[in-house]
């Protein structure tokens, strides 16, 4: 095994980062590099079928294959996994690629890169549950946040990968949807701001009543639009925006991948909690506020644009997904929120 940089460069990539959707942004710099140092080589991004809709139109992308984690748990709870999981490798074998970098770091995720039959298989040396046993070129980066360790991998095998490429492109579909939402409820193009109040962990979602006060204090004095996905994502939301009419326009539910991210880019900026939104937002141009309570902005904080409002309490940044008080963002204020997110939209004035 070798943690020596690459002889020679690569006619056929694998860039395995399958989950979630703001881990994805933050591989962007390596695709972008990718393309940068290998115009002419074949890209493909093996990714969940839920965080696809991020890049399987991206122009610098040849090819996106599917990785349906659902479809490989156990057998007997997934009688066909075997078969999914035969036909995935095969796949992968017909690739034929040079190179397989995994920006993932999970056992799953080294199995793959290895069964890939890459000759060069890239990872973290750091990586979790041992996975750095499948790689043959293994970077320890020194770096802590997530996007300046994705790059420095990259640039260890060649790769000229840049911060500033941290970018999604907006699909025609989505770009069509935010002209549409603008004309139909008369918002002001980068005049108005975004609240995305659902996030995965329990520890770092801002209490809902805190929430109410953060946006109906903003609906005030600008439109607002409250985004989340369908299901329990939308019961928050609609907890949140309940009774709050005027400019407010609450659209949980209601929007695919493509059309959240062309509603951020025409934002004047997002306020959210520590999800996904704290990538996208910036990576389409618009500035972002996000409230970290368990995590710590050094390592997932908001990258190039935007600010992290960080929660003043001794254990802030424990990373536990389980707590009995959440005092870090009990502790928040929404007065501080409202004040940070008012500046970005007097920037756009």
């Amino acid at each position: 095994m070798t943690t020596d940089r690459p002889a020679q460069p690569p006619d056929r990539i694998l860039l395995i980062k399958p989950s979630s959707l703001g881990d994805v942004v933050t591989a962007m710099p390596v695709l972008r590099g990718l393309r940068r140092s290998f115009p002419a080589a074949h890209i493909a991004w093996l990714i969940g079928t839920a965080y696809a809709p991020l890049v399987d139109s991206d122009s610098d992308l040849n090819e996106v294959i599917l990785f349906d984690r659902a479809r490989f748990g156990p057998p007997w709870h997934w009688p066909l996994a075997g078969g999914e999981l035969v036909r995935l490798v095969r796949r992968l074998r017909a690739g034929r690629f040079d190179w397989a970098i995994d920006l993932q770091g999970l056992l799953r995720s080294g199995l793959l890169a290895a069964a890939s039959g890459a000759a060069v298989r890239a990872g973290f040396a750091d990586a979790r549950e041992g996975a750095s046993v499948c790689y043959n070129v293994r970077v320890l980066p020194a770096a802590a946040h997530t996007v300046d360790r994705n790059i420095e991998l990259a640039r260890h095998l060649g790769v000229d990968a840049r911060s500033e490429d941290m970018t999604l492109q907006v699909t025609p579909e989505g770009h069509a949807y935010a002209q549409s939402l603008i004309s139909r409820c008369k918002l002001p193009p980068k005049g108005f701001l975004v609240c995305m109040p659902p996030t995965r962990w329990a520890t770092k979602r801002y209490p809902v009543r805190h929430w109410r006060k953060v946006v109906a204090a903003l609906a005030r004095q600008s439109d607002v639009v409250v985004m989340g996905g369908g299901g329990r994502e939308k019961q928050l939301c609609d907890a949140v925006a309940e009774g709050l009419d005027g400019h407010v326009v609450n659209l949980a539910g209601q929007t695919s991948v493509p059309e959240m991210v062309a509603v951020l880019a025409v934002a004047a900026a997002a306020v959210c909690c520590d999800s996904s939104a704290k990538f996208i937002a910036p990576a389409v141009g618009t500035d972002v506020v996000a409230l970290l309570g368990p995590t710590r902005p050094t390592q997932t904080g908001p990258y190039l644009r935007g600010r992290a409002i960080v929660a003043d309490v001794p254990c802030q940044g424990c990373l536990k997904k389980r707590c009995p008080h959440v005092t870090c963002m009990e502790v928040i204020s929404p007065d501080q929120v409202v004040a940070a997110a008012m500046e970005m939209l007097d920037k756009c004035a």
